[in-house]
């Protein structure tokens, strides 16, 4: 074999990996204006989204836990979110001491 050969040979195998690669990524190059927009509005929705995503509290702080002492709701922590549940709650408990207190 040749130089020309090994060479030859070697850039096809370099050229076989490089286009294995861009299939499998899919990192076409955008070739029109519009593709361009398009991509990048993409990306600015994606990047909102997941902004909006991270200000959602966890699913345990939105929903009340079956089984769940009624003492260690009482008990609140600093950080974490009161549910509407939890507040609803309070407000009748509120409600009903104003009553006892008023009769």
């Amino acid at each position: 074999m040749r130089l020309w050969h090994v060479v030859g040979i070697f850039s096809l195998f370099v050229l076989s990996i490089i286009i294995t690669l861009c299939c499998v990524f899919n990192c076409r190059v955008p070739r029109t204006r519009k593709e361009i927009e398009a991509r990048y509005l993409q990306r600015k929705a994606a990047k909102m989204y997941t902004d909006k995503l991270e200000t959602v509290p966890p699913l345990n702080e939105l929903t009340e836990v079956p089984g769940e002492d009624k003492k260690k709701k009482k008990k609140k922590k600093k950080d974490s979110v009161d549910t509407v549940a939890i507040k609803v709650e309070e407000d009748e408990k509120n409600e009903a001491k104003k009553k006892k207190g008023e009769k």
